[in-house]
């Protein structure tokens, strides 16, 4: 009888196709879009000298070579017990739904996979690099061998997430504050 099951598990295993790693990266922004390959990407990052394709991209969304570089490198700590639990609580699931708006497989509009997606991809490249993980790394361990980025949701988050760092500044550094403090000049 074990062996059956284990012949059913074994089969199971064999028909299941494995989940590669990301292989090229495709940008949307209205009806423009265009694809490199994570390879390139990966180049770039280590030698700091971008292909023309590269360069092309950089052109059509305005970014520089500098900023693009540090956005590659930029790494984070991402310890694995902690940010599996976060991913998994409300307020994680709510974040991979927002962020899944942003960076899903590519043509596949189903929300679920692409919050199992991300979510895959971050814990795998914490595991894999020491819990710490970078855009690279990320893409390397994303789960599906095309990834889609809509640029206009990008941007329009990353105005709010700047719009809301500016608002936090103000009311620490806020007036009212130094008034109850007593340290106010007014």
């Amino acid at each position: 009888m074990n062996l059956k099951y284990a012949k059913l598990i074994l089969l199971a295993f064999l028909l299941i196709p494995n989940a590669k790693s990301a292989e090229t990266l495709f940008l949307y922004q209205g009806t423009l879009n265009r694809k490199i390959n994570i390879d390139e990407l990966y180049e770039f990052q280590r030698t700091k000298i971008p292909s023309r394709k590269l360069k092309n991209i950089m052109k059509i969304t305005n970014q520089n070579e500098k900023d693009l570089f540090n956005i590659l490198s930029y790494e984070i700590e991402v310890p694995l017990k902690s940010s599996s639990r976060l991913l998994k609580s409300q307020i994680g699931e709510v974040f991979l739904e927002r962020l899944s708006k942003i960076i899903h497989p590519n043509k596949i509009s189903d929300k679920n996979i692409g919050k199992k997606a991300i979510r895959s991809g971050i814990i795998l490249s914490s595991y894999n690099n020491n819990e710490k993980i970078n855009l690279i790394d990320f893409f390397k361990a994303y789960p599906n061998k095309d990834i889609a980025i809509n640029i206009g949701s990008l941007r329009k988050t990353l105005k709010k997430a700047k719009s809301l760092k500016e608002l936090i500044k103000f009311y620490s550094n806020s007036p009212f504050k130094k008034l109850k403090e007593g340290s106010s000049s007014i």
